[in-house]
């Protein structure tokens, strides 16, 4: 895909070239217009008086006569009377020449071929040259008529002016397009700055170098654009501060809930006992959403300390401890190849991306499957966690760390939708990355690179 800065840098040079050839085109028909006729009366001119000072002034060497019409500027396709073929001066390009043309030169008529050169679309009739594009005049001397056929020599008299013309049109193109990539650059880069900025804040941060001391449409935009995102910052603020206290609120009533759920299910009868194990769960869904909720607050604030030491390994496998009853379920099998290394960060979060992938891991393996989590370091810290399962398909994928997206809802989760987003969070603030890969069937893997 070509960027904007392409675009225009592009477009302009095609302007340029569309521009050159329109202006070509103009001149050239300027020239058979109005110029082409003088050209060739010039010529005429000049080929009348050296019949005349031929007749008069010489010795009737039509040699010499035509080797100072050549030094003085003037190419020379001459026709002897015997058939014979001079050139004086310049060669041409393409000599061919209708034999009646030469014969009816001897007979006295002038042949007109730069006046009645025909019009070309893109070629200038000025500089084709070909004997056919010239001024043809007999002229007799002691062995005959000779036909001759006399054009201006460019090449010799301009050769100078057609460097420099061509020195200047190339400098010029060059110079040109240089000054359109700089120029072109200049108005790319605030444009840049502002696809940044939206950038920032679809990452919830806070856009940098936006160029509001610009008076032009540019600056205006991004002045609107940064009032939008002190206004959308403002009322992300009060949202997080609304979940935050409504989550906290909560969660104290909703653990005395759990606590009272749980000794319900344990005192009521068979008829009631399986409503209060409803009302045991929904409390205990209840109570882990607002956890998370209150974690997504604590994440939001970026006030998090990320100075102390974790070893990785031992972070890992104290989370497979605590889910060991779980894996036990489903008869899951935990593989692992960890190597001892240890990064800088909060320990409590880094727990918690580990549980939640596991989890998410029980979760999407069948009974008797395996779970294979690797450590290593490349570049960076490198953790892999993967899982036999039944995969996601690319929908699900593309949504997998929005919050409250569940893909696998069908399947009867009893999940938040917030799980993944919460690791993404985490990783994202311990700067990293994280990558997921999954085929339908096929099972899943998460690669996170601290």
């Amino acid at each position: 895909m070509r960027t904007l800065y392409t675009r225009i840098v592009l477009t302009v040079f095609m302007i340029l070239l569309l521009s050159g050839a329109i202006a070509l085109l103009v001149s050239n028909v300027a020239y058979y217009t109005w110029w082409q006729p003088t050209y060739s009366e010039k010529t005429s001119e000049a080929a009348s008086t050296a019949v005349g000072y031929f007749s008069n002034h010489t010795d009737q060497d039509e040699s010499a006569l035509y080797t100072f019409l050549a030094r003085t500027g003037y190419q020379l396709h001459v026709v002897k009377a015997d058939g014979r073929v001079m050139r004086y001066g310049g060669s041409f390009r393409d000599e061919s020449i209708d034999e009646r043309t030469v014969t009816s030169v001897r007979e006295g008529t002038v042949y007109e071929g730069m006046r009645d050169y025909p019009f070309h679309l893109f070629l200038l009739g000025l500089f084709n040259n070909e004997v056919v594009n010239t001024y043809v005049f007999p002229l007799e001397g002691p062995d005959g008529v000779d036909a001759v056929f006399i054009r201006p020599d460019l090449s010799a008299q301009i050769r100078e002016l057609h460097l420099f013309v061509g020195l200047f049109f190339a400098l010029l193109t060059g110079l040109a397009f240089l000054l359109i990539a700089v120029a072109t650059r200049s108005i790319v880069k605030p444009v840049k700055s502002l696809t940044d900025a939206t950038a920032s804040v679809a990452s919830r941060k806070t856009p940098r170098d936006l160029p509001l001391e610009r008076s032009d449409e540019i600056g205006v935009l991004a002045r609107r654009f940064d009032e939008m995102a002190r206004t959308i910052e403002t009322s992300e603020q009060a949202r997080r501060r609304f979940v935050s206290n409504v989550s906290h609120e909560f969660q104290s009533p909703l653990t005395s809930l759990t606590g009272y759920a749980s000794t319900l299910v344990e005192l009521a009868d068979e008829k009631a006992r399986p409503y209060a194990e409803i009302i045991r769960d929904e409390t205990t869904r209840l109570s882990s959403l607002t956890r998370q909720l209150l974690l997504l607050a604590r994440l939001d604030e970026a006030d998090i300390s990320l100075e102390q030491d974790v070893l990785l390994t031992t972070s890992i496998e104290d989370v497979i401890r605590v889910l060991s009853f779980q894996l036990d379920q489903k008869v899951i099998a935990v593989v692992t190849d960890l190597d001892d290394m240890t990064v800088k960060g909060d320990p409590i979060l880094l727990a918690q991306v580990w549980m939640n992938l596991l989890q998410n891991a029980i979760h999407a393996s069948r009974e008797g499957g395996t779970i294979r989590i690797k450590l290593k370091r490349d570049e960076r810290v490198t953790i892999i966690v993967s899982d036999d399962g039944h995969g996601m398909d690319d929908v699900t994928r593309a949504h997998l760390f929005e919050r409250f997206f569940q893909g696998d809802a069908s399947r009867g989760t009893a999940g938040t939708g917030l799980g993944l987003s919460i690791v993404h969070d985490i990783v994202s603030l311990h700067g990293g990355t994280i990558q997921v890969e999954s085929t339908p069937g096929s099972g899943t893997t998460f690669t996170i690179q601290l």
